[in-house]
């Protein structure tokens, strides 16, 4: 077998490790893998959460994983919240994966990368209830190569 394999391999054990270690502290943690021929333009990638606790400040953070193959310093996401009530509304998220000498920040396992993104700090959801997200990228690529996963996390104010 090939060592892309094994560093592939390695770097799968090591994510569901953390991410073993993390779900506790979590109210909500997700994520999904992105094909390998890369993320088009027009797929969103869905989150649902529920949230009963309206008293408290959470923070909402966007987890990016990316390799080698990612061409840029960051990473622009359009971002769109449907709220219990049916109220939507849409931001954009400017994700740094690189520092300006091109070298890639946040944790690396071998060839991949991970940076989690502030999304909402200190947010205070008013409704209970179901919440939704859909990530696009906005990168004005038809096929974004690079970006080998996509999550979202919301963790109670005060959480790592």
């Amino acid at each position: 077998m090939s060592n892309r394999f094994f560093a592939c391999l390695l770097g799968l054990m090591s994510l569901a490790l953390s991410l073993a270690s993390c779900e506790g502290d979590a109210l909500y943690q997700a994520s999904r893998m992105i094909p390998d021929e890369g993320w088009y333009k027009n797929d969103r990638v869905s989150f649902d959460f529920d949230m009963a606790d309206t008293s408290g400040t959470y923070n909402v953070l966007v987890d990016v994983r990316n390799n080698n193959d990612y061409p840029f310093q960051n990473f622009w996401l359009f971002i769109h919240t449907v709220m219990p009530d049916s109220t939507e509304f849409s931001d954009t998220l400017n994700c740094v994966l690189a520092d300006n000498y091109g070298k890639w920040i946040g944790k690396s396992s071998g060839s991949m990368y991970h940076v989690p993104v502030a999304f909402r700090l200190n947010a205070k959801f008013t409704q209970a209830g179901r919440y939704h997200l859909d990530l696009i990228q906005g990168m004005r690529m038809d096929v974004l190569p690079g970006i080998t996963e996509i999550g979202v996390r919301v963790l109670k104010n005060g959480e790592e």
